[in-house]
C-alpha cells in the first residue's frame, strides 16, 4: 500500500528548486565504472531505462505503471530475478511509496496541479540510477464549499455580509452566488452574483430574521452551498425583562437564569455587593440565558438585575450564598488531675466557624477496636470514665454548624495514670536440679498496672529460714548458685514497674540435687622400684550419693640436677591416669607404673590429682603428694640416619631418655667391631670402611647405672671411590687464549670435570661440565698460567691433578688501515700509513708490498723499515698498482712477530705524452694497436660498453617506423 500521507504535504516542485537524487553518469564515467564494477554497473544502467506511464488522470488521483526490462543476461550471474526488484516512486522530488508491483495508484492529489514523477529501482541491495522524469497534470474541479458569510453590520432595513474565498481547485473563481430566504421570500432566492466578497442587503423588514447561504463558481461548475446563517435586522426597543432567577447556590457561587423572548438577542447581568460602594457592576454580557457568579463571600447577600439589549433594567433580585463548613477544632487536651480510671478533656472552638456559629461538637475515643462516639453537644469539655489504668487512648473531635460538619481534628494520644503490677505466678524449674545450682523461670504478671514491667525480684528462703535476695533484673529466668546439695529451698517472686513493686507470689519449694564427693585427703605414696609407685588414700564425704570410683593422676613435677643439687621445675605433664573403683572399703590404694617407660628415674611425682566421683559427678582433686623414683639405664636409641661416603660414614641419632642419670657416651657396633664415642655426642663418623660395601650398625647409650639395650639394626652402603683426574693437553695457544683438552673424547660414565686456574683465590673454577675441551680466554700475552683438573661422579669429587703450566704467545701488531697514495712532482708516488704501537719496549717495523695489476701474481716486497711512509719511483706509465703494508714486532729476545697486512690500495699511473711526428698509415695502425694494449682493464670495459651503446642506438633508429607509415 502507498503512503497515507496526503500529497498536500509535498507541494508542486518548482523548476529552480527541483532536487535530483541521482543523475545518470555520462558515457566516459559509465565506461570506467563498467570496467571496475562489471555486472553491478550494467544492472544499474539497465534498470534506469524503465519508462513510467501515467493514465487515468483525474482531479485527485492517477494511475502509473511501468515495464521491467529483460534481465535474462544477468540472472545467471548474480541470481537476479523480477521478484527481487523493489521500486521507489518519487513525486515532485519526494518519496511517495515503495512497491514490488509494476503499477501504483496515486491518490490525494491536488486538482489542476503539475507533477513530475520518476522511479528508482533496488535489486539485492543495489540502487539503480533514477529513470527519466514523466510530467503530468491533474484535471481542475469545482471549488471547495465556502465558509458561511459573516454578519458585519445590521440596521433596521439592511444587513452587511462578508466572506472569504475558498480553494479554487485548479480553476479561477468566476463569481459568487448569495441566496436569501425569509421575510417575504419563502424560497431560496439569489440576491447577488459577482466576484466581490461582501454585499449589503437592503429593503429588509425591521426586527426580522433572514437565512443566507453562499456558493462559488469557476469554469468547471458550481461548488456546494456553505452552511446557513441567520441574521436579524434591528427592531423597536424591548420591554422591561423579568428579574433573574436563582437556580443553584453554593458557598462561593450563585447560578442565575432568565427568560429569552422572541425579540431578545443579547443579555447583560449586573451585580451589587453591599460590602463595596461601587453599586451595580456588569458581570455578564452575551446571548446565553444563564450565568454563574464565582468567588463570592460565604453567607453574604448580593443584588442582581439584567437588561436585554436596549430594554430598561429589570427589578432587583437579592440572593444569599451558603455558609461554609467550619474548620476542625483544636486537639483535645487533658484538663485537671491525672487519674488512673478517668480523663477530663477540653478543646478550643475552630478558628474559622464558616460564617455561622458552631452548634455542636462530636467527641470520639479509640480503645483499640476503632473510634466510637462518647459525647455530642455544644460544650467544649467532657469527662471520660470507665478507663483502664496506664492505658493509652486516641481522641478526636469535630465541629458541626448549619454549613456542615468540619474535618476531624488531629488525634490526641492520652494515657491514664498507671498502678503497681499484680501478683506473679510462682517460678518454676527450667532444668533438672543440680547439687549447687537451680535454674528457674517465670512469666509476666497477668496485670502490669498500665506500665511496662521494669524488673523482677526473687527472694530465697534457705533451710535454716534465712531469707535473701537472689535475683533482680528484667530477664525471665535465672540460675541460683552456691547451694548445698540435697537441701529444700523456697522462692518468692514479684514484679515492679515505674510506679512501684507489686505483691509477692505464692512460695515455690524445690530440693537441690545430689553433689559430688568432698575433696579427699592427700594420698600416701610409696616407691617400690624405678617403675612402680603405690598410692593410697582415705574415703571422703560422699554428699548424699555413694562413691562409685576414684581417679588418680600422676604428673611429673621436678627433675633433680646432681651438678647443682637443685630441683628443676618442668611443665606439668599427665603421665598416667588410673581409675580405681572401690565402694566398700574406707581405705583405697592403687599401684601405678610398669617396667617399660611409664616412670622415669630421679624424678619427683605427685598424686595431687586424686578425686572421688558418684552419680552427681567428680569431686575436687586432693592436694599434692610427691615421691622420687630411682635412676635406671637409658632408653634404647631410635631414629638413626647416616650419610655414607666411600671409606667412611657419618651417623646421626636422637638423644634417648636418660632415665634419671646423664648419658656418658654411646657404643657403636659396626660388623664385628665396636666403637665408643668420646662423649654424649649425637653424631659420629666411622672410618676404615670399604667402598661399595653394605654394613649393619647398632647403637646403645651408656650412663653410670649401665648400658641401654641396643637399637634396631641400621643398614648402609658405602659409596664407590671418585674417579682419578684426567691429563690436560694444550691444543693451541694464542696471545690471549689457551685451547685445552683432556680425556679420550668419550664419556660413557657421564663424568663431570672441574677445571681450575691458579689465581688469587688461590684457585678459581673456570669450567664445570661433561665437555672434554675448553678455551680459556681473556688472558695476557706471553704469560704463564697454572691449571689443574678433577673428575666427579655419583661417588663424589675426585682428587685434583698436579698443576700444569701453560704459556701464551706474544701478541702481533694490530692491523693497519689501508695506505694512502699521493702523486709527487717527479712522477713518483708517496705511500703513507698510520703507525701502530705494541706493548712493552718492543719496536715496530713495517713491510710494504706492491703488486702490478694484470701482470704479477704475488706481491713483491719493496720496503722494510720503521718509517710510516715510502716513495715509489720508476713505475710504468698508464699502469695500475696495488700496495699494502703490515707491521712487524721486533721483540727483545730477537723474536719476530708479523701482523696481518692491511687492505690493498689501487692507484693508476698516468699516460706518457708523446711528440707528434708525421707517420704513415702503417705506423698509425701500429700506434693504435699499441695504444689499445696500453689501456687498463677498467678502461677497456668502458670502451666496449660505449661501443655497444652506440650500436644499439643505431639499430633502434633504423628499425623504428617512419612517420608516413
Amino acid at each position: 500500500m502507498h503512503s497515507s500521507n496526503p500529497i498536500h504535504n509535498t507541494p508542486p516542485l518548482s523548476p529552480k528548486k527541483e532536487t535530483v537524487l541521482l543523475r545518470k553518469p555520462d558515457e566516459e564515467t559509465l565506461n570506467g565504472e563498467m570496467s571496475a564494477e562489471g555486472t553491478q554497473v550494467q544492472l544499474q544502467e539497465l534498470l534506469s531505462t524503465i519508462k513510467p506511464e501515467v493514465t487515468g488522470i483525474g482531479p485527485y488521483c492517477a494511475d502509473v505503471h511501468w515495464t521491467i526490462p529483460d534481465l535474462s543476461n544477468l540472472s545467471s550471474e548474480k541470481g537476479i530475478s523480477e521478484s527481487s526488484l523493489q521500486f521507489e516512486v518519487f513525486l515532485n522530488g519526494c518519496s511517495y511509496d515503495k512497491v514490488t508491483d509494476t503499477n501504483l495508484a496515486l491518490t490525494n492529489l491536488r486538482p489542476g496541479t503539475e507533477y513530475k514523477l520518476y522511479i528508482v529501482c533496488f535489486c539485492n541491495g543495489i540502487r539503480a540510477y533514477q529513470t527519466a522524469k514523466q510530467s503530468f497534470s491533474t484535471k481542475p474541479t469545482v471549488p471547495d464549499p465556502p465558509q458561511p458569510p459573516r454578519l458585519v453590520d445590521r440596521k433596521k432595513q439592511s444587513l452587511l455580509l462578508k466572506w472569504n474565498a475558498p480553494k479554487e481547485n485548479g480553476a479561477k473563481i468566476l463569481h459568487y452566488s448569495l441566496e436569501m430566504k425569509g421575510g417575504h421570500l419563502n424560497t431560496w432566492t439569489e440576491i447577488y452574483r459577482n466576484k466581490n466578497k461582501e454585499f449589503l442587503i437592503t429593503k429588509l423588514r425591521p426586527q426580522t430574521s433572514y437565512r443566507f447561504r453562499l456558493l462559488a463558481n469557476n469554469e468547471v461548475g458550481n461548488s456546494e452551498y456553505s452552511p446557513e446563517i441567520i441574521a436579524t435586522t434591528v427592531g423597536l426597543a424591548p420591554t422591561q425583562p423579568n428579574p433573574p432567577c436563582l437556580e443553584e447556590t453554593t458557598v462561593h457561587s450563585l447560578k442565575l437564569s432568565w427568560q429569552q423572548r422572541s425579540s431578545d438577542e443579547s443579555f447583560s447581568l449586573e451585580m451589587d455587593d453591599a460590602c463595596n460602594e461601587y453599586g451595580f457592576m456588569p458581570v455578564f454580557s452575551g446571548s446565553e440565558t444563564s450565568f454563574t457568579c464565582h468567588n463570592l463571600r460565604r453567607n453574604s447577600d448580593y443584588r442582581f438585575r439584567n437588561i436585554n439589549g436596549k430594554s430598561p433594567y429589570s427589578e432587583i433580585a437579592c440572593y444569599r450564598t451558603l455558609p461554609d463548613i467550619p474548620q476542625p477544632p483544636s486537639v483535645p487536651m487533658m484538663k485537671g488531675k491525672h487519674l488512673s480510671d478517668r480523663l477530663c478533656l477540653t478543646w478550643s472552638p475552630p478558628r474559622d466557624h464558616g460564617g455561622i456559629p458552631v452548634s455542636n461538637y462530636l467527641l470520639q475515643i479509640d480503645k483499640g477496636s476503632g473510634f466510637e462516639t462518647i459525647y455530642y453537644g455544644p460544650v467544649t469539655e467532657c469527662e471520660v470514665t470507665s478507663l483502664s489504668a496506664g492505658s493509652t487512648y486516641r481522641f478526636r473531635c469535630l465541629a458541626e454548624s448549619v454549613g456542615g460538619k468540619s474535618k476531624w481534628s488531629a488525634e490526641a494520644l492520652l494515657t491514664t495514670k498507671p498502678v503497681v503490677p499484680g501478683p506473679c505466678k510462682p517460678p518454676r524449674l527450667l532444668a533438672k536440679p543440680k547439687a549447687h545450682t537451680l535454674q528457674l523461670k517465670w512469666g509476666y504478671p497477668e496485670y502490669e498496672g498500665g506500665a511496662s514491667v521494669t524488673e523482677f525480684q526473687m527472694d530465697m528462703i534457705t533451710p535454716d529460714t534465712e531469707r535473701r535476695q537472689v535475683y533482680c533484673g528484667r530477664d525471665l529466668e535465672c540460675t541460683v548458685a552456691s547451694l548445698l546439695p540435697g537441701r529444700a529451698y523456697m522462692f518468692l517472686l514479684r514484679a515492679s514497674n515505674r510506679i512501684g513493686a507489686g505483691p509477692w507470689s505464692e512460695p515455690y519449694e524445690v530440693v537441690s540435687g545430689a553433689g559430688p564427693p568432698d575433696t579427699p585427703k592427700p594420698p600416701l605414696l610409696a616407691c617400690k622400684g624405678p617403675h612402680v609407685v603405690v598410692v593410697s588414700w582415705d574415703e571422703p564425704i560422699n554428699n548424699g550419693a555413694s562413691i562409685e570410683q576414684y581417679v588418680v593422676n600422676m604428673a611429673e613435677l621436678k627433675r633433680f640436677l646432681p651438678s647443682t643439687l637443685e630441683w628443676f621445675q618442668r611443665d606439668s605433664l599427665i603421665v598416667v591416669q588410673v581409675s580405681c573403683p572401690n565402694t566398700e572399703s574406707s581405705e583405697s590404694s592403687s599401684t601405678c607404673g610398669d617396667m617399660e617407660s611409664e616412670l622415669t628415674y630421679v624424678t619427683a611425682y605427685t598424686g595431687s590429682m586424686v578425686c572421688a566421683s558418684n552419680v552427681a559427678g567428680a569431686g575436687p582433686f586432693s592436694s599434692s603428694a610427691s615421691v622420687t623414683t630411682p635412676a635406671a639405664p637409658p632408653a634404647s636409641v631410635a631414629h638413626i640416619t647416616s650419610s655414607p661416603e666411600a671409606t667412611e660414614a657419618t651417623l646421626y641419632w636422637t638423644e634417648p631418655a636418660c632415665h634419671g642419670d646423664p648419658i656418658s657416651h654411646y657404643n657403636i657396633e659396626v660388623g664385628e667391631r665396636t666403637v665408643s664415642t668420646p662423649g654424649p655426642v649425637l653424631e659420629f663418623t666411622v672410618d676404615q670402611l670399604l667402598p661399595e660395601t653394605m654394613y649393619k650398625l647398632r647403637i646403645q647409650a651408656v650412663n653410670s647405672v649401665g648400658p641401654s639395650p641396643f637399637s634396631g639394626v641400621h643398614k648402609l652402603t658405602t659409596q664407590p671411590l671418585p674417579p682419578p683426574p684426567p691429563r690436560i693437553e694444550l691444543v693451541k695457544a694464542s696471545f690471549n687464549s689457551l685451547r685445552l683438552k683432556w680425556g679420550e673424547g668419550r664419556n660413557p660414565e657421564l663424568l663431570k670435570y672441574c677445571l681450575q686456574m691458579e689465581c688469587y683465590n688461590p684457585h678459581t673454577k673456570i669450567s664445570d661440565g661433561t665437555n672434554h675441551s675448553f678455551k680459556v680466554g681473556k688472558l695476557e700475552e706471553n704469560s704463564t698460567y697454572r691449571l689443574r683438573i678433577c673428575a666427579s661422579n655419583e661417588a663424589g669429587l675426585g682428587p685434583f691433578s698436579d698443576p700444569l703450566e701453560f704459556t701464551t704467545t706474544k701478541a702481533p701488531p694490530p692491523p693497519i688501515k689501508a695506505p694512502r697514495i699521493s702523486e709527487g712532482d717527479d712522477k713518483s708516488y708517496c705511500v703513507e700509513w698510520c703507525g701502530v704501537r705494541c706493548p712493552g719496549e718492543d719496536h715496530i717495523i713495517y713491510r710494504l708490498q706492491v703488486l702490478q695489476s694484470g701482470k704479477d701474481q704475488d706481491y713483491s716486497l719493496v720496503h722494510v723499515g720503521s718509517e710510516s711512509s715510502y716513495t715509489l719511483k720508476d713505475l710504468k706509465p698508464q699502469t695500475g698498482y696495488y700496495v699494502r703494508v703490515c707491521g712487524v714486532r721486533m721483540c727483545g729476545d730477537k723474536e719476530v712477530v708479523a701482523g696481518a697486512y692491511s687492505s690493498p690500495t689501487l692507484f693508476n699511473t698516468p699516460k706518457v705524452e708523446e711528440v707528434e711526428t708525421p707517420v704513415g698509415p702503417t705506423c698509425t695502425a701500429k700506434k693504435q694497436s699499441l695504444e689499445w694494449h696500453l689501456l687498463t682493464d677498467h678502461q677497456k670495459a668502458l670502451a666496449i660498453l660505449a661501443l655497444f651503446s652506440l650500436l644499439a642506438f643505431v639499430a633502434a633508429y633504423v628499425l623504428s617506423p617512419s612517420p608516413q607509415a
